[in-house]
This record gives structure tokens, C-alpha cells and sequence, in this order.
């Protein structure tokens, strides 16, 4: 009997502890199921093609690094825009579908889990206004990422409509074709005091 009641307490035991294992697993995967589930649906690409979802339409043209940017209108000569990294400067062109959109969301996501803003230091030339994309019309933009320089390979444009509710927005997630070769030059070319109001540096 005494034996019994043994087996039976290990057996509950056991069980137990399965449950709560079980328990605990199930409270740590919620939040990132339910994180996936709030995610905008992403269509993705490379650089040079067109990447297309139901609200917009979008390509990147050009890619390029700079040391500094150019500094923003102001009196005498003022000294550019360090970085202790790199910029990366994303060159695109965008249309809306079927009514005028703004790309809210802009980010650079790289191997590891990182994710850099577009968002330039106040006081250079880059802190320009996103554009209204309309319809039909492709109109160009420019997203400025400041990075260290050992985070370019493997580099990922993620751009979207943005709002409040992600799940029903839409992003574009384009490989910008960041190889090891291709940082080594992008970084062996970088210049200073980019200006990002032209089309060259």
C-alpha cells in the first residue's frame, strides 16, 4: 500500500512538473506568436527590383556609404556630420496603389537581431520630410542609416505604411545585396560631407 501511494505521489509529481514546464514554455512562446501575428505582411526583393504589396510600389536604386554628411543651411562653414561608424545612404523610388501614402516606418535590420532607424542627426542635410507617394507617379526619396561599419554585411531594407495597427499595414523588406565584398568597397568609397539633396555625394 505504502509502495502505491508512493508510485502514485512520484507519478503526480512528474506531472506536475510537466505541466509547469509546459506552462512556462507556452508563456515564453505568447509573446512571440503574438508579436508574428501583429507583424505587417512583407514582400521582399533586391536591389533594382520593383517590390510590390497591396498599397505600395517599391524599388532601391542606389546604395552608398559616407563617412559625414553635409551640414544643414547655415552661416559661415560649419564642420560636417560625423560618425563614429558609417552612414548608409538608401536611394529609392516609390508609387501608392490606390490612394496617397507616406512610408512611416524605415528601418535597416542586419544578421543578429539588430535594427537601425532612419533617423540622421539634427543638423545635416538629410533630416529632409518623407514624401506623400501618389498614385501612378514614382517619386524619389532617401533613407540615411547610421551604423558601425561591422553591421553592413547581410543588410535588410524594411519599409512600410506604418500605424497603428501593423497587421494591417503592408512593408517591404529588400536584401540590399550587402556581401563581405561589397562593404569592403562600399566603406573603401565612402566620402566626406555627403550631401543628400543631389543625386551624387
Amino acid at each position: 500500500m505504502n509502495v502505491r501511494m508512493v508510485l502514485l505521489k512520484g507519478g503526480a509529481g512528474i506531472g506536475g512538473t510537466a505541466l509547469l514546464a509546459g506552462a512556462m514554455w507556452l508563456h515564453t512562446l505568447r509573446p512571440q506568436v503574438r508579436a508574428a501575428e501583429l507583424e505587417p505582411i512583407r514582400s521582399g526583393g533586391t536591389v533594382g527590383e520593383e517590390v510590390r504589396n497591396r498599397f505600395f510600389s517599391i524599388r532601391v536604386e542606389k546604395v552608398e556609404a559616407a563617412r559625414s554628411l553635409s551640414p544643414g543651411l547655415s552661416l559661415g562653414d560649419p564642420p560636417p556630420v560625423g560618425t563614429d561608424g558609417i552612414y548608409l545612404i538608401v536611394r529609392v523610388r516609390a508609387t501608392s496603389h490606390r490612394e496617397p501614402l507616406e512610408l512611416r516606418s524605415a528601418e535597416l535590420e542586419t544578421p543578429g537581431g539588430y535594427t537601425f532607424r532612419d533617423d540622421p542627426r539634427m543638423g545635416s542635410a538629410s533630416t529632409v520630410s518623407p514624401p506623400t507617394f501618389e498614385p501612378v507617379i514614382w517619386t524619389p526619396t532617401v533613407f540615411v542609416f547610421e551604423l558601425p561599419k561591422h553591421r553592413l554585411e547581410g543588410a535588410h531594407l524594411v519599409v512600410g505604411t506604418g500605424g497603428l495597427l501593423p497587421q494591417l499595414s503592408a512593408a517591404a523588406d529588400i536584401d540590399l545585396g550587402l556581401t563581405g565584398g561589397r562593404v569592403d568597397e562600399l566603406v573603401r568609397r565612402a566620402v566626406d560631407r555627403y550631401d543628400v539633396e543631389v543625386d551624387e555625394p
